[in-house]
């Protein structure tokens, strides 16, 4: 008789018993939070999407790269629309998701700008996305080339096959501790079949320190100059948070990664990392030109 062994079959049985319970939890969540989306998935007749993420390896991109850039179609995120190079990049996507971006009235004057931004100086058709609960009403956007496009925010844990059609109906996504994860999604969901990261960095853990106070310090810089109104909100934010927290963040923002790679493989959907440097190890790494020298 074949023995059984007996910490593999417990470790088996935990491992269901797990993946049992965040399967139900995400049914919870899916049932109260879901609500149906509205990005709109069509034929870009093999044009790519490439991702431009506010990371620092991104200012060598602008300066060399624009020619790429302009002749593809691009997303961009965050704080990009208050950069001198947002008009000239003229990107076709702007995802929004973090709360700090909703809060009304804004109590950062960065945000104020942002929206100010859009509604002034974007002449072309552009297609923002935005948490369903947000309308351009609610974020006062008024400009007539910004097309609302929504998502949903709930991230999904348990069986792949739950996960997979949730991701698939647009109700869910890998937990989205970062923008990027949203950013790609939208990408899938639009109908991209090729995706390149730029601005990529995840870098965090190089300026990563706890300082004599016991709070902990996490530098996240950007392409661009932060203010010291954002610096100093970001070192608030931070007061109150330690670092196994922080870290077991880090690790979620990771692994969703690697979420999202399993779920695009399974589609027939290429995503490249082209940033110089970048932290994840989820999607095989290319240089831009060299992704871009042929037409698909």
């Amino acid at each position: 008789m074949k023995r059984i062994n007996q910490p593999m079959l417990a470790d088996r049985v935990s491992d269901i018993l797990s993946l049992t319970g965040q399967s139900l939890k995400s049914l919870v969540k899916l049932a109260i939070q879901s609500q149906q989306p509205s990005i709109k998935n069509s034929d870009h007749n093999g044009k790519r999407l490439i991702i431009l993420g506010n990371g620092p390896s991104l200012a060598d991109n602008l300066a060399n790269d624009m020619d790429i850039l302009l002749s593809n179609d691009t997303l961009s995120v965050n704080f990009a629309a208050n950069t001198p190079e947002f008009i000239s990049l003229r990107p076709k996507y702007y995802l929004l998701m973090d709360p700090h971006f909703f809060q009304s009235p804004p109590s950062d004057p960065n945000v104020t700008k942002l929206f100010r931004n859009l509604n002034n100086e974007v002449d072309w058709d552009m297609t923002l996305y935005l948490p369903v609960k947000y309308s351009a009403t609610s974020i006062g956007l008024s400009n007539p080339h910004i097309h609302i496009e929504n998502f949903n925010t709930v991230g999904i844990d348990g069986f792949n096959k739950l996960k997979d059609i949730a991701f698939d109906a647009g109700r869910g996504l890998p937990r989205p501790r970062n923008v990027l994860i949203p950013s790609i999604m939208a990408g899938i969901w639009a109908g991209y079949k090729e995706i390149i990261l730029l601005g990529a960095d995840h870098s965090w853990l190089k300026t990563l320190e706890v300082n004599d106070d016991n709070y902990v310090v996490s530098i996240q810089p950007h392409f661009y100059k932060d203010g010291e109104e954002e610096l100093k909100r970001v070192a608030t934010l931070y007061r109150d948070i330690h670092l196994h927290e922080l870290l077991l963040r880090f690790q979620i923002a990771f692994k969703s990664h690697h979420e999202v790679k399993r779920y695009a493989d399974a589609r027939n959907i290429e995503i490249y990392n082209a940033t110089p440097g970048s932290y994840i190890d989820a999607f095989p790494r290319k240089d831009l030109r060299t992704i871009t020298a042929y037409n698909k």
